[in-house]
């Protein structure tokens, strides 16, 4: 028979880093200015935005599909590696409401 957990005790332990986090101070500069910089290109902006569309997802599932059933060897790979990340990207709850139709 199990002993019984005590509830004051947490269930998951929390994470410490093993070495202190110290980032150089170029390095955030760097992260900045590349952000500045694609926020800036209204080309990536819309590329962005095309790869976060629910449709986009919709487009390659479909063409994950077919290429399952017409090219196995071609369409496996895809899915593993183009869909699937489609996938988990638009089922992460901060983007499901994005998925559900706006009531109107």
């Amino acid at each position: 028979m199990a002993l019984p957990w005590p509830h004051s005790t947490p269930t998951l332990p929390r994470p410490v880093p093993a070495v202190p986090r110290t980032a150089p101070a170029d390095s955030t500069g760097l992260a900045e200015r590349v952000t500045a910089a694609v926020r800036r290109n209204p080309a990536v902006l819309r590329l962005g935005a095309l790869a976060a569309n629910p449709l986009t997802a919709l487009v390659v599932m479909l063409i994950g599909l077919a290429l399952l059933f017409v090219l196995p060897l071609v369409g496996l790979p895809f899915v593993a590696v183009v869909v699937l990340p489609a996938v988990i990207f638009h089922l992460r709850p901060e983007r499901r409401t994005a998925l559900r139709r706006p009531r109107g």
